[in-house]
């Protein structure tokens, strides 16, 4: 009998729950979190954490392709695709422009081209290439009113922490 009444009490606090997971529209206990006072607010980076985190791999692209380093290299432009596919989930509009297509414009073109010479260990390419990715983030800071931060090939890498030889 126990065992029953227990059985009753957790199917009955459940129920709510597995409604909401299959009733189309209403979002289940685990998309809609209540927000209670004590509860923390999810954090979505801003436009600018994702700029910056581009920034590093942009210079860390630099050095490991200087270096001669192709893995390195590929694996660092990955990571800005990816931030950038970020950008293109996370903020798709910043001042009424369209993020979303002018990232796919920059990923269509200059990345591609740098996957290219990156497959090709093509050091010349690539600094072409490089030079040519660098001029549209500075035409997008431009469209976006933003042209007072200006993108340039690095002097020195950002971590000196890091090695940029290839190692096999």
């Amino acid at each position: 009998m126990f065992r029953r009444t227990i059985g009753i009490v957790l199917a009955a606090g459940l129920l709510p729950l597995a409604v909401s997971a299959q009733t189309p529209g209403l979002p289940s206990a685990k998309e809609a979190p209540k927000e209670t006072k004590d509860a923390p607010k999810a954090y979505v980076p801003g436009l600018e954490q994702f700029m910056n985190l581009i920034l590093i791999e942009h210079n860390k692209l630099w050095f490991a392709a200087k270096a001669l380093n192709w893995p390195l290299a590929e694996y660092q432009l990955g990571e800005i695709k990816e931030i950038m596919g970020d950008v293109q989930d996370f903020v798709p509009t910043f001042k009424n422009l369209a993020l979303t297509e002018m990232l796919d414009a920059v990923i269509t073109k200059e990345i591609v081209a740098l996957e290219k010479s990156i497959e090709g260990k093509d050091y010349k390419a690539f600094t072409v290439g490089y030079d040519k990715l660098t001029a549209a983030c500075n035409t997008c800071h431009q469209a976006t009113a933003n042209g007072f931060v200006v993108i340039k090939r690095p002097t020195q890498p950002a971590f000196t922490n890091q090695d940029y030889a290839p190692h096999h």
